[in-house]
């Protein structure tokens, strides 16, 4: 039983190790590896712009137009749960927007890579919100992002955000 276990997790091993050096060889040559073209770069920088300009106006409709139309759309909030579809994510956004008087958003870093037909994201950006109650909070939040090209035009697919420790609401 001994011999069966080690080579199964030799097997293992050596099949991860393939697929990884493939992955590399695909990330490092070929189509994965293309910097984004002119049009897809200002794809996105308009997307990262509605989005932004939604958060600001608290427009659902805005907001909602950023994300891929799916049940296969993924959004992961900042404590960690994961929300799944755009009707779920609607209804995250519409109880999230009930909670301030005023909201403004800016884009801190951004760092756009193409993998594929998908562009992936990383950055930061800080919330200056106003709360109903008449305080105000300022976080900043690390997200990442996996963006698509849908019908022509640039969405996100899968939505990740967390505060960063020291912005935690």
């Amino acid at each position: 039983m001994k011999n069966t276990v080690f080579r199964f997790s030799i097997l293992n091993l050596t099949l991860l190790l393939l697929l990884t050096v493939s992955c590399m060889n695909q990330v490092e040559s070929g189509d994965q590896a293309k910097s984004l073209t002119d049009a897809d770069l200002l794809g996105n920088q308009e997307l990262d712009q509605r989005f932004i300009e939604s958060m600001g106006e608290m427009d659902i409709e805005k907001l909602m137009s950023c994300f891929w139309n799916s049940p296969d759309l993924i959004f992961v909030d900042f404590e960690g749960n994961v929300y799944r579809g755009s009707d779920n994510i609607r209804m995250v956004f519409e109880q999230f927007f009930t909670q301030f008087e005023a909201l403004s958003l800016v884009c801190d870093e951004i760092s756009l890579i193409r993998a594929g037909d998908s562009v992936f994201a990383v950055g930061t950006a800080t919330y200056s919100m106003q709360m109903k109650d008449g305080t105000s909070q300022q976080v900043t939040q690390r997200w990442s992002d996996v963006r698509g090209k849908v019908e022509g035009r640039w969405v996100y697919v899968l939505d990740h955000v967390h505060f960063l420790s020291s912005s935690k609401p």
